[in-house]
């Protein structure tokens, strides 16, 4: 049986590892870095940026199964600013650069910002799903969907709701989000240096339920 919760100081090693194997092949990553290794440091190092500003703004939720972590979920509340580009060039995130190669990180950041661009242009209040991963080896067993309806979903919901939005860049990953109920807002194709990637914008309408995750 799956539970959920927030993250811990001691879950910040493995939130990383577990969204950094489920991201590595993502167009996200792919289109920008081929070289497997510095692709999954590049990665790693963007990962390990954004966990500890989810982290720190306790919107990081895990599903985990008899003590090991499944799914890891980052969320933007409507009072968040989420992670920006002075995340990225701070000292601390220099690696990042030196991974990733200046002009190709500038060029994930410049491509990061149009991707969310639909969703940051809304003029009313909003939340974000930042991330939703699930562990490589349960994949296709459900767990992706049923943290969204019992975990990811009811939190938004327990904090006052609201419009709940997402991106994503893959066919599958758009069907799984209207199978769960999320409607689309506008699709495109961004440019890549390796090829144009597809760039979905969902929302849903989350009622307001005081309903609180454990």
């Amino acid at each position: 049986m799956l539970q959920y919760r927030f993250a811990e100081e001691k879950d910040l090693t493995a939130c990383v590892d577990l969204l950094t194997d489920s991201f590595f092949d993502y167009p996200y990553f792919s289109n920008f870095i081929e070289e497997d290794e510095k692709r999954r440091e590049f990665v790693h190092s963007i990962q390990t940026i954004a966990v500890e500003i989810y982290y720190g703004k306790q919107r990081m939720l895990l599903a985990e199964e008899d003590g090991e972590i499944l799914a890891v979920a980052a969320i933007q509340s409507p009072m968040d600013k989420g992670v920006e580009f002075k995340d990225y060039v701070s000292k601390k995130a220099l690696q990042t650069f030196m991974i990733g190669g200046i002009f190709k990180t500038l060029a994930w950041i410049s491509m990061t910002e149009k991707a969310e661009k639909v969703i940051h242009s809304q003029k009313c209040p909003f939340w974000y799903l930042s991330s939703l991963a699930v562990k490589n080896n349960r994949r296709g067993e459900g767990i992706g969907a049923q943290f969204l309806e019992e975990g990811v979903i009811p939190y938004v919901s327990s904090e006052g709701g609201g419009q709940f939005t997402l991106i994503t860049n893959t066919e599958n990953n758009a069907r799984f989000y209207e199978k769960a109920g999320f409607s689309l807002m506008s699709y495109e194709e961004i440019h890549t240096p390796k090829t144009q990637m597809g760039n979905w914008s969902f929302s849903m309408d989350v009622q307001n339920e005081k309903t609180v995750v454990a």
